[in-house]
């Protein structure tokens, strides 16, 4: 019989639901790797809605803590509905109620981006403290994201995520457990802006071993671009991962190969002089609407695998009318309201703008409601604007929020828009006291 974990390690997901449902009570094996299936989106994605998730859905309601717990993790991760969050929310609620420390790690991450009205990162803390001491892998991983990235406006602290990946390894290893792959996989996203991508290969590889689908893309990137260029070169070992992450429904994959293909579409169309010198183009319509069709074709299976970096570059593409997409502003709303769903805060930045900009229209209260997700989120240009909303006398039933958390940071010497002129003429244009220059007065017609 297959082994329990090599269920997980070669994507055989729903097979290993089936299996573990049963067992969950009374046996630890089968508990640990049901509980690591649902750790990240990659895996979640990839479940069948009959042979996984109805089944879930069966034993929550029964009241089985596992059960609620993964459902909810399902609910939060896809999104796939109106009430995924306040479904999810329940869910969660009520397999901590029962003391199951993944679904206290599950709960935290509510009060982080206000999924269920209301930001309190002080609660936040303690509840993902309190998880990992009860040894939560889930409240782990959150810390060794928060080390290897920054979180709330802090700075990363890479040396504590190298320090706590190796502590984990270390004690599922005395503990005779199966090592997770996600310390060996922060260990190397620690690292690696430190001595380079090649250079933790092998962490990245025992990762993906391991079960960790998001790492093929991080070894895609290792193997075709090196360490210090931008450059790709299609190595063995590059279209291998490539060509191997796709087949295993890896979102980074397909985002890479369209990535790969956007290189190539921009060689399509070559300038040269003629005899007179006048400088003329040779476009090659056919192979363009080939690269076209193979980009569009790779974003959209990433996006619907769940990766916010396709959402955000199929709206690019709409939005600039690039790489053969016709120019739609609508298209590259939705592209982006369907990242901002899933908190990109990229996503979410354009959004924002493209209602300021007047290029979609919408009420102002949502608009104002898409500035306090991008602040929630990390968005330093939108956490500028959601204090000047605020001030302005708006998102009033947020005030607390809003005051605990984000003009203590907005008001910080060291804030800073990371010199981004087009924002900070947004932000001095709403805290001027003079009208702009050469204004015809369709800005104060619009404020």
């Amino acid at each position: 019989m297959t082994r329990i974990f090599d269920l997980l390690y070669f994507g055989r997901y729903d097979d290993l639901v089936v299996r573990t449902l049963p067992l969950l009570e009374t046996d630890e094996e089968a508990r640990c790797a049901f509980l690591r299936l649902f750790m990240a989106k990659d895996n979640v994605f990839l479940l069948d809605f009959h042979k996984s998730i109805e089944p879930l859905k069966d034993e929550a309601e029964k009241g089985n803590k596992y059960a609620q717990y993964a459902y909810a993790r399902w609910q939060t991760l896809v999104r796939g509905g109106e009430n995924s969050i306040r479904i999810a929310y329940h869910n969660m609620q009520a397999a901590a109620d029962q003391g199951l420390p993944d679904a206290i790690a599950g709960l935290a991450i509510t009060y982080e981006y206000g999924d269920i009205g209301q930001v309190d990162w002080k609660k936040e803390n303690e509840l993902i403290d309190t998880a990992f001491e009860m040894g939560s892998e889930l409240a782990a991983m959150y810390k060794l994201q928060d080390y290897c990235f920054g979180r709330h406006f802090g700075l990363a602290q890479p040396d504590k995520a190298v320090e706590l990946a190796n502590q984990l390894i270390a004690r599922d290893f005395e503990k005779g457990m199966e090592i997770n792959g996600w310390w060996y996989f922060y260990r190397a996203v620690a690292n690696e802006g430190r001595i380079g991508r090649t250079r933790v290969i092998d962490d990245y590889d025992e990762a993906y071993k391991l079960g960790i689908l998001t790492a093929c893309t991080d070894l895609i990137i290792a193997h075709g671009y090196g360490d210090e260029t931008n450059t790709l070169v299609e190595t063995k070992e590059y279209t291998e991962y490539l060509n191997e992450g796709m087949e295993r429904l890896s979102s980074g994959a397909f985002f890479m190969d369209a990535a790969r293909e956007m290189r190539r579409y921009d060689t399509l169309q070559e300038l040269y002089h003629d005899e007179d010198g006048v400088q003329r183009h040779t476009i090659r319509y056919n192979l363009m609407q080939q690269s076209h069709e193979l980009i569009h074709s790779r974003l959209s299976h990433a996006a619907e695998l769940g990766d916010k970096a396709a959402w955000e570059q199929l709206g690019d593409c709409y939005y600039e009318g690039s790489y053969g997409f016709e120019k739609d502003y609508k298209k590259a709303f939705t592209c982006y309201s369907n990242g901002a769903i899933h908190d990109a805060v990229n996503s979410i930045e354009k959004l924002w703008k493209m209602m300021h900009d007047h290029l979609i229209d919408r009420p102002l209260d949502y608009v104002d409601s898409i500035a306090l997700q991008g602040a929630r989120c990390g968005s330093k240009r939108l956490l500028a604007e959601t204090v000047i909303i605020h001030q302005e006398g708006r998102l009033a039933e947020y005030a607390d929020e809003i005051e605990r958390f984000y003009d203590p940071i907005f008001d910080a010497p060291e804030f800073s828009l990371d010199n981004d002129e087009d924002w900070r003429d947004v932000i001095d244009e709403q805290f001027g006291d003079d009208e702009p220059e050469d204004d015809d007065g369709r800005y104060d017609a619009w404020a």
